[in-house]
């Protein structure tokens, strides 16, 4: 009997709690219905931008959650945040047709984007642009294999609550489903609409900058640049790079006559050297920061190199990541890559051109960064890859050099023996991070008051670069009596990875903060390295060694081909003359003018920078070896 009083009470409690539910009626005539339909597309609306804001817990990664206070003090980051989810949320409510499926899938696929920024900044310090939708294949690969754990926080719990608490609402609050198709395809309209009202405003340069808060983040390092926005709407602004438009006052008729004072400069047959290149990943002399406790002997082998060398400082767009930037504005002379869909200007078509066999090796997937198809795009008329090729040389999961180098040179006499010049440029992977935080049996390089994972971290780095620098000496002493002349040039890419928010290079007191000066150089610099055997030099008619100048990527063409004595296409005739005033042009915001790093432009110089821009802007846009590629 109690039990069934106390059920009673039960259902007597939940009737009540439906009295405040809006219940939509039959007999409701047109008015009553619409106001209905009013208030749930409202309510549906009020949730997706209470959603959007839930999601900025995870806009600001691993940085201070007082960065959540500044967003909530900028109500146009808000706005530009929250708007995104909330149409999202419209644009499922009228395909579905119900309210709390409508949230759950909009705030769902809003999560999923906002789940895959915060992951990439905890790993890599390096946020979700709009250009990484096209290389998903890489992400899933990289997030489900060894290289990063991923974890559940409170943030993603907290996010995933109000996810579930939001959907529970509305199944309350908003019952019933839309039926009639024209008011579904309205909503859809009304969402579309809407979101072409704000891209134009996400995307306005001038009202981003305009929007920036750096009052618990720092103004030069483009990660927290992007963070300060929040995440839907630096990701929204990040449209911008990948639709390339012309820099101001840029005329197409006006850059070709320019350039036609540059005529492409033949490389006579006797002067035609073959040329070696490599791209090591993550490479970074560490004996350069003196670190103490840190074993740097290894690095003689390398140092005896660059005795016999031209050599300087590479100063990349990048830092832990993106190692296509540099290779590919090594290869084409841009100082910021484009998204190549086709055939784009490079020194390889050049060279190709001229006579020269284009070849090279990656002893990874071909799909990584789509180099399959790029690379072909960029002039390489065989490139070899993993799959089918260096898979059945080493069970490695990142191929050692000590298999990729000695291939590299038997490519390289394959090439010779045709009878064809060669130029060959691979990319070794062996040194690719993150570096296993645990004891895996590696030399014992770095001692002292560490953590284990430091050490561990390091010791396992410093074995694998130091393998590759006892392997491209044993390359180099391979090359050095040959009679058929080459140079080898090889660089890094970045600077290697070295733990989540760059832990252990603050315990090794490194200081590489982006904020300006040194400390900006150190964040970004790598080393190249040019090197000549005797039978190039004979043809050179001198050394090939000494100090060579801080540079770009985009300029380290130029420089090989200045100590070969070659003039080259026009577009790098140009780039030389540019070279002299602008030698780093970063990416990031930093220049190096008239030998001065600035982090703007002298006015005096802005006219000729801006003809640098346009320059580049040709080239990056305009195929000129159309007749390379027919024949």
């Amino acid at each position: 009997m109690k039990l069934q009083k106390r059920g009673m009470g039960l259902k007597r409690f939940w009737n009540a709690c439906f009295l405040f539910r809006p219940q939509p009626d039959e007999g409701w005539n047109r008015k009553k219905r619409g106001l209905y339909y009013a208030y749930r597309t409202a309510l549906l609306f009020c949730a997706g931008l209470c959603m959007g804001l839930a999601l900025l817990v995870l806009a600001i990664g691993p940085y201070s959650k007082r960065v959540l206070l500044d967003y909530l003090c900028h109500w146009q980051t808000l706005l530009l945040n929250t708007i995104p989810v909330a149409l999202l949320v419209l644009l499922f409510y009228g395909l579905l047709g119900r309210a709390w499926p409508a949230f759950l899938a909009g705030g769902g696929v809003a999560f999923g984007f906002s789940l895959g920024n915060y992951y990439k900044l905890q790993f890599r310090d390096d946020p979700l642009y709009f250009e990484d939708m096209l290389i998903l294949r890489e992400a899933k690969a990289m997030a489900t294999g060894d290289h990063y754990s991923l974890f559940i926080d409170w943030k993603i719990v907290l996010v995933v609550f109000f996810l579930l608490l939001g959907a529970a609402l509305l199944w309350f609050l908003a019952p019933g489903q839309v039926r009639h198709i024209w008011r579904r395809l309205g909503t859809v309209a009304a969402a579309v609409v809407l979101c072409g009202c704000l891209v134009p405003v996400a995307l306005d340069g001038e009202h981003y900058q305009n929007t920036q808060n750096f009052a618990h983040l720092n103004q030069w390092s483009a990660t927290q640049n992007y963070v300060s926005h929040g995440f839907w709407y630096p990701f929204i602004h990040s449209i911008r790079d990948f639709v390339e438009t012309p820099p101001g006052g840029y005329q197409k008729k006006e850059v070709q006559a320019l350039l036609d004072a540059y005529p492409d400069a033949s490389i006579p047959e006797d002067r035609k050297i073959n040329i070696i290149g490599l791209m090591r990943e993550a490479y970074a002399d560490f004996s350069l920061y003196d670190v103490e406790g840190l074993d740097v002997s290894g690095y003689d082998v390398y140092h005896a190199l660059e005795a016999e060398s031209y050599t300087g400082d590479l100063v990349t767009n990048i830092f832990a990541g993106g190692t296509v930037d540099t290779e590919r504005c090594f290869l084409t002379g841009n100082y910021q890559l484009r998204n190549f869909r086709g055939n784009a200007n490079s020194y390889a078509w050049y060279l190709r051109e001229q006579g020269y066999a284009i070849e090279g090796s990656h002893p990874y997937y071909q799909w990584f960064y789509n180099r399959f198809n790029i690379n072909g795009y960029l002039g390489f008329e065989t490139y070899r890859f993993l799959e089918g090729d260096y898979e059945t040389m080493s069970h490695a999961e990142y191929p050692e050099d000590s298999v990729l180098l000695p291939e590299i040179y038997g490519d390289y006499q394959e090439c010779i023996a045709s009878g064809k010049p060669c130029f060959s440029f691979s990319v070794n992977v062996q040194s690719h991070g993150p570096y296993p935080t645990w004891d895996s049996g590696a030399d014992q390089y770095l001692t002292g008051d560490y953590s284990a994972e430091c050490k561990n971290a390091v010791n396992n780095y410093m074995a694998n670069i130091m393998d590759t620098d006892r392997e491209l000496k044993k390359l180099i002493d391979q090359l050095r009596d040959d009679p058929a002349p080459v140079v080898v040039v090889t660089f890094g890419d970045h600077l290697p990875w070295m733990g989540d928010g760059n832990v252990f290079y603050e315990e090794m007191g490194i200081d590489i903060n982006p904020s300006a000066g040194e400390s900006f150089l150190r964040h970004y610099s790598t080393r190249y390295l040019i090197w000549a055997n005797k039978a190039a030099e004979e043809i050179i008619g001198h050394e090939v060694k000494g100090e060579g100048p801080a540079v770009s990527p985009c300029y380290l063409m130029n420089l090989v081909f200045d100590q070969l004595g070659w003039e080259g296409p026009g577009f790098m005739q140009a780039m030389d003359e540019m070279m002299e005033i602008f030698p780093v042009v970063s990416t990031k915001g930093q220049y190096v003018v008239d030998g001065a790093l600035v982090d703007k432009i002298p006015e005096e110089r802005k006219e000729l920078f801006q003809r640098f821009q346009h320059l580049q802007f040709y080239w990056r846009n305009e195929f000129l070896y159309q007749g390379v590629m027919e024949g």
